[in-house]
Protein backbone atom coordinates (compact mmCIF):
# COMPACT_ATOMS: atom_id res chain seq x y z
CA UNK A 1 0.00 0.00 0.00
CA UNK A 2 2.88 2.22 1.19
CA UNK A 3 4.84 1.59 -2.28
CA UNK A 4 2.02 2.69 -4.56
CA UNK A 5 1.08 5.46 -2.35
CA UNK A 6 4.64 6.96 -3.25
CA UNK A 7 4.52 5.45 -6.92
CA UNK A 8 1.14 7.37 -6.90
CA UNK A 9 2.86 10.80 -5.59
CA UNK A 10 5.74 10.13 -7.87
CA UNK A 11 3.49 10.11 -11.26
CA UNK A 12 1.40 13.12 -9.96
CA UNK A 13 5.08 14.83 -9.61
CA UNK A 14 6.14 14.22 -12.61
CA UNK A 15 2.75 15.13 -14.70
CA UNK A 16 3.27 18.19 -12.73
CA UNK A 17 6.64 18.51 -13.29
CA UNK A 18 5.71 18.52 -17.37
CA UNK A 19 2.34 20.55 -17.29
CA UNK A 20 4.87 23.48 -15.58
CA UNK A 21 7.30 23.17 -18.21
CA UNK A 22 5.01 23.16 -21.03
CA UNK A 23 3.20 26.19 -19.72
CA UNK A 24 6.31 28.03 -19.35
CA UNK A 25 7.42 27.51 -23.19
CA UNK A 26 4.06 28.38 -23.78
CA UNK A 27 4.55 31.73 -22.40
CA UNK A 28 7.89 31.89 -23.74
CA UNK A 29 6.47 31.87 -26.97
CA UNK A 30 3.37 34.04 -26.14
CA UNK A 31 6.37 36.38 -25.34
CA UNK A 32 8.50 35.78 -28.03
CA UNK A 33 5.60 37.30 -30.21
CA UNK A 34 4.64 39.72 -28.78
CA UNK A 35 7.99 41.11 -28.84
CA UNK A 36 9.04 40.08 -32.43
CA UNK A 37 5.58 41.68 -33.49
CA UNK A 38 5.00 45.05 -35.12
CA UNK A 39 2.94 47.04 -32.16
CA UNK A 40 0.42 48.86 -34.37
CA UNK A 41 -0.38 44.67 -35.63
CA UNK A 42 -0.88 43.12 -32.98
CA UNK A 43 -4.93 44.44 -31.91
CA UNK A 44 -5.31 43.45 -35.55
CA UNK A 45 -4.29 39.70 -35.43
CA UNK A 46 -6.69 38.02 -33.53
CA UNK A 47 -4.29 35.82 -31.26
CA UNK A 48 -1.85 38.55 -30.42
CA UNK A 49 -4.45 40.74 -29.40
CA UNK A 50 -6.12 38.07 -27.26
CA UNK A 51 -2.75 36.99 -25.36
CA UNK A 52 -1.78 41.00 -25.29
CA UNK A 53 -5.15 42.17 -23.72
CA UNK A 54 -5.73 39.45 -21.22
CA UNK A 55 -2.46 39.38 -20.31
CA UNK A 56 -2.78 43.86 -20.29
CA UNK A 57 -5.99 44.23 -18.35
CA UNK A 58 -4.46 41.80 -15.50
CA UNK A 59 -1.16 44.26 -15.32
CA UNK A 60 -3.95 47.30 -15.88
CA UNK A 61 -5.89 46.25 -12.33
CA UNK A 62 -2.06 45.54 -10.61
CA UNK A 63 -0.31 48.83 -11.42
CA UNK A 64 -2.91 50.93 -13.54
CA UNK A 65 -6.29 51.01 -11.91
CA UNK A 66 -5.63 52.84 -8.74
CA UNK A 67 -5.33 56.56 -10.94
CA UNK A 68 -6.95 55.64 -14.26
CA UNK A 69 -10.02 53.74 -12.31
CA UNK A 70 -10.94 49.83 -13.05
CA UNK A 71 -12.29 50.60 -17.08
CA UNK A 72 -9.49 53.11 -17.41
CA UNK A 73 -11.90 56.02 -17.12
CA UNK A 74 -9.76 58.33 -15.56
CA UNK A 75 -10.27 60.81 -12.70
CA UNK A 76 -10.04 64.07 -13.08
CA UNK A 77 -9.50 65.15 -9.86
CA UNK A 78 -6.17 64.06 -9.50
CA UNK A 79 -5.70 64.69 -13.68
CA UNK A 80 -5.04 60.61 -14.37
CA UNK A 81 -6.61 60.75 -18.39
CA UNK A 82 -9.88 58.88 -19.47
CA UNK A 83 -7.70 56.25 -21.56
CA UNK A 84 -11.00 54.93 -23.20
CA UNK A 85 -12.46 57.78 -25.18
CA UNK A 86 -9.53 58.06 -28.10
CA UNK A 87 -8.91 61.81 -26.64
CA UNK A 88 -4.81 61.61 -26.30
CA UNK A 89 -2.99 63.70 -24.11
CA UNK A 90 0.57 62.59 -25.29
CA UNK A 91 0.57 61.61 -28.95
CA UNK A 92 -1.97 59.80 -30.80
CA UNK A 93 -3.00 56.00 -29.06
CA UNK A 94 -0.44 54.10 -31.27
CA UNK A 95 0.39 51.23 -29.06
CA UNK A 96 4.27 51.97 -30.17
CA UNK A 97 3.78 55.65 -28.39
CA UNK A 98 1.34 54.23 -25.18
CA UNK A 99 4.18 51.52 -24.08
CA UNK A 100 6.79 54.39 -24.03
CA UNK A 101 4.59 56.49 -22.17
CA UNK A 102 4.06 52.91 -19.44
CA UNK A 103 7.79 52.18 -19.46
CA UNK A 104 9.12 55.95 -19.37
CA UNK A 105 6.68 57.86 -17.84
CA UNK A 106 5.18 61.58 -17.35
CA UNK A 107 7.61 64.11 -14.80
CA UNK A 108 8.85 60.47 -13.58
CA UNK A 109 12.60 61.64 -13.43
CA UNK A 110 13.17 59.05 -16.01
CA UNK A 111 15.32 60.68 -18.68
CA UNK A 112 13.04 59.27 -21.42
CA UNK A 113 10.40 60.08 -20.29
CA UNK A 114 7.87 62.90 -21.11
CA UNK A 115 9.17 66.52 -19.40
CA UNK A 116 8.91 68.91 -21.96
CA UNK A 117 6.40 70.93 -20.41
CA UNK A 118 3.89 71.59 -17.83
CA UNK A 119 0.90 74.22 -17.04
CA UNK A 120 2.53 77.74 -15.16
CA UNK A 121 0.89 78.53 -12.00
CA UNK A 122 -0.35 82.37 -12.87
CA UNK A 123 -1.20 83.38 -9.82
CA UNK A 124 2.19 83.08 -7.92
CA UNK A 125 5.07 85.20 -8.77
CA UNK A 126 7.22 82.58 -10.70
CA UNK A 127 4.39 80.93 -12.56
CA UNK A 128 6.96 78.73 -14.45
CA UNK A 129 10.38 77.58 -13.67
CA UNK A 130 12.01 76.59 -17.12
CA UNK A 131 11.55 80.33 -18.27
CA UNK A 132 10.24 83.97 -16.76
CA UNK A 133 6.50 83.70 -17.09
CA UNK A 134 4.75 86.78 -16.48
CA UNK A 135 2.13 86.24 -13.62
CA UNK A 136 -1.57 87.66 -14.14
CA UNK A 137 -4.05 89.65 -11.56
CA UNK A 138 -6.82 87.88 -10.51
CA UNK A 139 -8.55 89.67 -12.74
CA UNK A 140 -6.69 88.51 -15.71
CA UNK A 141 -7.40 85.03 -14.74
CA UNK A 142 -10.51 85.21 -14.73
CA UNK A 143 -10.71 86.97 -18.13
CA UNK A 144 -8.44 84.33 -19.78
CA UNK A 145 -10.62 81.32 -18.43
CA UNK A 146 -14.08 83.63 -19.43
CA UNK A 147 -12.45 83.61 -23.14
CA UNK A 148 -11.77 79.50 -22.59
CA UNK A 149 -15.14 78.65 -21.76
CA UNK A 150 -16.25 81.22 -24.12
CA UNK A 151 -14.81 78.91 -27.18
CA UNK A 152 -17.58 76.10 -25.99
CA UNK A 153 -20.04 78.50 -25.41
CA UNK A 154 -20.28 82.01 -24.89
CA UNK A 155 -23.61 82.49 -24.04
CA UNK A 156 -23.86 85.33 -20.81
CA UNK A 157 -19.90 85.77 -20.89
CA UNK A 158 -19.41 89.51 -21.25
CA UNK A 159 -17.91 90.28 -24.65
CA UNK A 160 -15.49 92.54 -23.42
CA UNK A 161 -14.42 89.90 -20.60
CA UNK A 162 -13.77 87.32 -23.52
CA UNK A 163 -11.86 90.36 -25.44
CA UNK A 164 -9.54 90.98 -22.51
CA UNK A 165 -8.75 87.02 -21.77
CA UNK A 166 -8.44 86.29 -25.67
CA UNK A 167 -5.62 88.95 -26.01
CA UNK A 168 -3.90 87.81 -22.86
CA UNK A 169 -4.21 84.06 -24.08
CA UNK A 170 -2.40 85.44 -27.74
CA UNK A 171 -0.21 87.74 -25.58
CA UNK A 172 1.77 88.08 -22.53
CA UNK A 173 0.31 84.73 -21.17
CA UNK A 174 1.99 83.06 -23.54
CA UNK A 175 -0.86 80.47 -23.82
CA UNK A 176 -0.45 79.83 -27.24
CA UNK A 177 2.63 78.86 -27.06
CA UNK A 178 1.63 75.32 -25.85
CA UNK A 179 -2.32 74.87 -26.53
CA UNK A 180 -1.95 76.35 -30.08
CA UNK A 181 -3.49 79.57 -31.78
CA UNK A 182 -6.15 77.68 -32.08
CA UNK A 183 -6.48 76.44 -28.46
CA UNK A 184 -6.39 72.37 -30.26
CA UNK A 185 -3.87 71.60 -28.08
CA UNK A 186 0.00 69.41 -28.63
CA UNK A 187 0.09 66.44 -27.85
CA UNK A 188 3.99 66.58 -28.97
CA UNK A 189 4.47 67.99 -24.97
CA UNK A 190 1.20 67.12 -23.41
CA UNK A 191 -1.14 70.58 -23.82
CA UNK A 192 -4.31 69.29 -24.20
CA UNK A 193 -6.83 70.61 -26.17
CA UNK A 194 -8.98 73.30 -24.76
CA UNK A 195 -11.94 73.27 -27.26
CA UNK A 196 -13.03 69.90 -27.45
CA UNK A 197 -15.16 69.36 -23.81
CA UNK A 198 -12.73 66.57 -22.68
CA UNK A 199 -10.96 67.65 -19.70
CA UNK A 200 -8.27 66.59 -17.69
CA UNK A 201 -8.95 67.99 -14.55
CA UNK A 202 -12.14 69.48 -12.77
CA UNK A 203 -15.47 69.98 -15.28
CA UNK A 204 -14.59 72.83 -17.52
CA UNK A 205 -16.19 75.25 -15.15
CA UNK A 206 -15.38 78.75 -15.09
CA UNK A 207 -14.03 77.89 -11.60
CA UNK A 208 -12.16 75.02 -12.59
CA UNK A 209 -10.39 76.63 -15.17
CA UNK A 210 -9.35 79.34 -13.21
CA UNK A 211 -8.45 76.93 -11.10
CA UNK A 212 -5.82 75.62 -13.60
CA UNK A 213 -4.44 79.00 -14.34
CA UNK A 214 -4.00 80.51 -11.27
CA UNK A 215 -2.30 77.11 -9.50
CA UNK A 216 -1.01 75.26 -12.71
CA UNK A 217 -0.89 71.48 -13.03
CA UNK A 218 2.06 69.28 -12.87
CA UNK A 219 0.62 65.51 -13.26
CA UNK A 220 3.07 62.75 -12.88
CA UNK A 221 3.14 59.48 -14.16
CA UNK A 222 5.37 56.85 -12.59
CA UNK A 223 7.97 54.86 -15.10
CA UNK A 224 6.81 51.14 -15.19
CA UNK A 225 10.44 50.00 -16.98
CA UNK A 226 12.06 48.92 -13.33
CA UNK A 227 8.32 47.15 -12.52
CA UNK A 228 7.34 45.42 -15.61
CA UNK A 229 8.92 43.04 -17.93
CA UNK A 230 9.14 43.82 -21.65
CA UNK A 231 5.95 41.71 -22.64
CA UNK A 232 3.97 43.00 -19.58
CA UNK A 233 4.80 46.72 -20.79
CA UNK A 234 4.07 45.20 -24.38
CA UNK A 235 0.77 43.93 -22.97
CA UNK A 236 -0.44 46.84 -20.95
CA UNK A 237 -0.19 48.96 -24.15
CA UNK A 238 -2.16 47.51 -26.56
CA UNK A 239 -4.59 46.85 -23.65
CA UNK A 240 -5.08 50.25 -23.20
CA UNK A 241 -5.49 51.09 -26.69
CA UNK A 242 -7.70 48.88 -26.80
CA UNK A 243 -9.78 50.63 -24.26
CA UNK A 244 -10.95 53.33 -26.81
CA UNK A 245 -12.42 50.56 -29.74
CA UNK A 246 -16.07 49.73 -28.46
CA UNK A 247 -15.85 45.99 -29.24
CA UNK A 248 -12.84 45.23 -27.04
CA UNK A 249 -14.35 47.53 -24.38
CA UNK A 250 -17.86 45.91 -24.63
CA UNK A 251 -16.24 42.16 -24.25
CA UNK A 252 -13.96 42.92 -21.62
CA UNK A 253 -16.01 45.30 -19.24
CA UNK A 254 -19.21 44.96 -20.76
CA UNK A 255 -21.35 48.09 -22.51
CA UNK A 256 -20.99 51.41 -20.69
Amino acid sequence: MRARWALGVAVFLVLLAVAWTIHGAMVRRQAEALIRADPEAILSDPALRATATTLGHTVFEEHCAACHGPAGRGDRGRGAPDLADGDWLYGTGRVAEIEQTVLHGIRSGDARGWNLAYMPAYARAKPYGPEAVEPLRPAGVQDVAAYIRSLHDATGIDPATVARGQAIYAGKGGCWDCHGGDAGGDPAIGAPNLVDDVWLYGDGSQASVAHSIAYGRFGRMPAFAPTLNPMEARAVAAYVASLSQPDQKEDLHGAD
